[in-house]
């Protein structure tokens, strides 16, 4: 071999150790950056008469490592959204050993309930009945401000994770072009293919999405129903979020959907962070609230049944109705009305049977009970039917005897409210009625007679009376019809029981989203630490490959420092 052979040979010797120094440097330079992938370089003579040669930059990657990682991903981030809702609903929820969950606040009050049968209808005892109550009421109302708090959060959250895919989306398109040109150009595209390959994993973890690498370089991406996202450019989702979500607003209907290209697409985002979002906003906290309303609809109208039944001793000097009422209202009912006007000490000093049969309307209702000696009935300017004792220190009293108020079969004084526990209809806007928190003791303890005739001088209220106890008592431990809600079947049981099935239930289900979220945790860290132990670079290898290059270069130096001396000899010789 010449003498200018060996130096061909050897200065593309250093050319390449230098190019493979460099590359060793900068893949240690980068070991640390997760989303960098070895770089490797292969070197290819130019022609066959000369040793230079051009190097081939490629990284160490795997299609396949890198799709199940991506799809670990939207997995994980789907149930990790899901329970961290879940994690503020639980702090919500209460605990049974801190005695503030439902199920234990409506034992509290099934025990003030008991205490006021033993304790003869004191006023503490009344007090302390209608502190419980008003304490289950507050902790439900809250529980459902909770759930309706976490479902606009989702929903707000949902608008910001739309707009960061649509900036990924932009930035693979970009990525694309760019890897594109470079590839085309015969340039060195590793390090933008690296970000793109980042920005996909970083879409996977928003949104579950499947995508392919083109023959020009591309990646194309779709939705998960087949619409494309990436292709020659980008294309937007879009979504409008609500200002406030209520109970009553859900999707589809009051919540308007994620589209793409102007079709919606809801209900196919399954995964990735954005499809938790949509499923705790939509299934998991709307089932909560439903059961949780059917648990408060119950207690309002179980407890109401009962106080409705008796009065308060001394019997109140007025009755008002719960809710808004026209003397032009319809009103069919059956049965007998039993009204009294009696003193502060339970005697009667007038009364009425008054026959339901014939009434037609409230104004019929108004008529008949103006009819009764020592009463006045009328509809105020605000709408409430009010029925007073005219005569200082008398009140009044009714009692149904078979009546029943169509279309709700309810008593005369259930259907209008006149002596209701609770106000409200669900869990959102369940309360103890503003009359008790004024006055405890107008709590409904006693109970006209309701067999036989009544006769004034009769005493017909006493003191000790716990008839309503009992009937509070047993409504809340007989069991009742409760409707279909959340995962919960139609079901009859008790109160009681209910508020702690749903309790457990709710309990069960953060355990499980907990538990679910740390698995797929686990299998997304088991799957990026497959494709990391593949593509990362291992810094021990590096350096001891550096170190050979470092030799490969000081022997090819070597080799040119003795071609430089037989040059040097030979012209010598010339000369």
């Amino acid at each position: 071999m010449s003498l200018t052979g060996i130096l061909n040979i050897a200065s593309a010797g250093i050319s390449n150790s230098d190019y493979q120094i460099a590359l060793a440097n900068a893949n240690i330079a980068n070991a640390s950056d997760t989303s960098y992938s070895r770089k490797t370089a292969s070197f290819t003579s130019i022609t066959e008469t000369r040793a230079l040669s051009d190097a081939t930059v490629t990284r160490v990657a795997d299609a396949y490592l890198t799709k199940a990682a991506a799809s670990a991903n939207a997995a994980s981030s789907h149930d990790a959204a899901i329970s961290d809702a879940l994690q503020s609903y639980d702090a919500a929820l209460g605990t049974v050993g801190g005695s503030n969950d439902v199920s234990s606040l409506l034992t509290s009050l099934e025990t003030s309930i008991t205490s006021l049968k033993s304790a003869g209808a004191t006023a503490a005892a009344k007090a302390d009945v209608v502190s419980h109550a008003s304490s289950l009421a507050t902790s439900i109302r809250s529980l459902s401000s909770t759930i309706q708090g976490l479902r606009n959060q989702a929903n707000s959250d949902i608008a910001t994770t739309v707009s960061d895919i649509n900036t990924t989306l932009d930035k693979v398109a970009s990525l694309n072009d760019q890897i594109a040109s470079t590839t085309a150009a015969g340039g060195d595209a590793t390090t933008l293919q690296d970000q793109r390959d980042a920005a996909l994993q970083s879409l996977a973890g928003a949104m579950n999405v499947s995508y392919f690498t083109t023959p020009d370089n591309r990646v194309q991406v779709y939705a998960p129903g087949g619409q494309l996202l990436v292709g020659a450019g980008a294309n937007h989702l879009a979504y409008s979020a609500s200002t406030a979500l209520g109970p009553d607003t859900t999707y589809p209907g009051g919540i308007a959907g994620v589209t793409l290209g102007g079709k919606d697409i809801t209900t196919s985002l399954t995964g990735g962070k954005i499809g938790g979002l949509i499923e705790i906003r939509d299934k998991t906290l709307v089932g909560e609230q439903a059961k949780l309303d059917q648990l408060a609809s119950t207690l309002i109208s179980t407890a109401n049944a009962a106080t409705n039944s008796g009065t308060a001793y001394p019997p109140p000097s007025s009755l008002t109705s719960a809710g808004t009422v026209s003397a032009s209202d319809a009103f069919s009912a059956a049965g007998t009305l039993r009204v009294a006007v009696a003193s502060s000490d339970g005697k009667v000093t007038a009364t009425q049977d008054i026959d339901l049969s014939t009434m037609t309307s409230v104004s019929d209702l108004v008529t008949a009970l103006n009819g009764v000696a020592g009463l006045s009935a009328s509809i105020s300017s605000a709408g409430k039917l009010v029925v007073s004792a005219t005569a200082s220190g008398t009140g009044v009293a009714l009692a149904d005897i078979g009546a029943q108020v169509s279309p709700s079969g309810q008593g005369v004084s259930a259907y209008f409210g006149f002596n209701d526990l609770f106000s409200g209809s669900n869990a959102t806007d369940v309360a103890v009625s503003s009359r008790l928190q004024a006055d405890a003791s107008g709590l409904p303890t006693s109970a006209l007679p309701t067999t036989g005739s009544l006769a004034v001088g009769a005493v017909a209220l006493a003191s000790g009376d716990s008839a309503v106890a009992d009937r509070l008592a047993t409504a809340f431990s007989t069991p009742t019809a409760f409707a279909a809600a959340g995962d919960f079947g139609a079901q009859s049981v008790s109160l009681e029981t209910y508020a702690s099935t749903f309790v457990a239930g709710a309990s069960s289900l953060v355990s499980n989203a907990s538990d679910k979220a740390d698995a797929s945790q686990a299998a997304h860290t088991a799957a990026t630490t497959r494709l990391q132990n593949l593509t990362s670079v291992n810094t021990d290898e590096e350096l001891a490959s550096l170190t050979t290059y470092q030799q490969q270069y000081q022997a090819n130096a070597q080799m040119i420092s003795i071609v430089r001396t037989l040059f040097d000899t030979l012209i010598q010789m010339m000369n």
